[in-house]
């Protein structure tokens, strides 16, 4: 039923309330850099769960070793191995939805009645907004909690020219250990998993300016319609890694904590639980809230690495 039947008064208030439940998700993904730093999972939960089991290969799983070594000496045998059979291991994570975010608007019904609809949209799209921005803070938060390797403090404002670039260094070297692949190089050997094992570094707007000046870093041509992970918020790459711009870091007075990764490291899940849209009891009010909840787990912690940065 179209909306213009709701505001004239001959379709019930729930026509909008379903139109914007099918919507809530897709909002939802349209901004905050959580889409790009970590696997979403929440197509994995069915209605009334709120954790999945995730079930990571270990690296002790596999052992490599030469089995035969032919002789340098003509006509001498080599030396044949043995094959060794390590046992499969297998690490459990549990991805549980701990945080329950809600936002809430209400607007006079008087504006409903005179048909402006886009003005009933927009707050609406504004409230989406300040939920997406809460799933954002959260699940940074988490994957700079259980960040494995912290780098040393760096103070941005006394730094000279090369310094930020060689903080990014270190932060690609911890990651390329860890399995990442330089955007510039992705090995053949990775396959498809060079672009996802690609590595990622998020700031936020103080630090970046700081990165611009960087001669090595290399801005994103955002009109280009391939460009890798083009959402709005790439800016561009350096140190063989994808910068990532974000104003919901978490930062306390002329102090950030930038963190850099690998997606595989770390998995989020979003559910909708409630999006409704009902008339006030007392007066002539439209009342519209949304109730969901959120998780974040990091499986893969030697892969992410945080580094404190003092800006003005």
């Amino acid at each position: 039923m179209s909306n213009n039947a709701f505001l004239n008064g001959v379709a019930s208030y729930n026509a909008v309330s379903e139109k914007w439940s099918k919507v809530l998700l897709k909002n939802l993904s349209l901004v905050g850099v959580y889409k790009h730093i970590a696997i979403d999972h929440s197509s994995e939960l069915s209605d009334n769960s709120d954790a999945i089991h995730l079930r990571m290969v270990n690296d002790s799983s596999v052992t490599v070793a030469n089995y035969y070594t032919r002789s340098a000496v003509p006509g001498t045998a080599g030396t044949e191995g043995t094959i060794s059979y390590g046992t499969a291991a297998v690490d459990d994570y549990v991805l549980q939805l701990t945080e329950s975010p809600a936002t809430a608007v209400k607007f006079e019904d008087y504006a409903l009645k005179t048909a402006d609809v886009a003005f009933q949209a927009k707050i609406i799209e504004r409230g989406l907004y300040a939920l997406s921005k809460y799933v954002d803070t959260f699940v940074m938060n988490t994957i700079i909690a259980a960040a494995g390797t912290t780098l040393t403090a760096f103070n941005a404002t006394t730094a000279a020219a090369g310094d930020m670039y060689d903080v990014l260094l270190q932060a690609a070297a911890v990651l390329k250990k860890a399995g990442a692949t330089p955007v510039s190089n992705a090995s053949d050997l990775a396959g498809d998993q060079g672009i996802k094992e690609t590595g990622y570094v998020v700031v936020n707007p103080d630090v970046m300016r700081f990165i611009l000046k960087e001669p090595a870093f290399v801005k994103v041509d955002m009109t280009d319609k391939n460009a890798l992970w083009k959402e709005g918020i790439v800016r561009g790459t350096i140190a063989g890694l994808v910068v990532l711009e974000s104003s919901n870091m978490p930062t306390t007075t002329n102090v950030c904590t930038i963190f850099a990764g690998i997606k595989s490291a770390a998995h989020f899940a979003i559910k909708k639980i409630s999006d409704r849209m009902i008339p006030a009891q007392n007066n002539f009010q439209m009342l519209w809230s949304v109730l969901t909840t959120c998780g974040c787990t990091v499986s893969h912690p030697s892969a992410i690495v945080k580094c404190a940065v003092t800006v003005a």
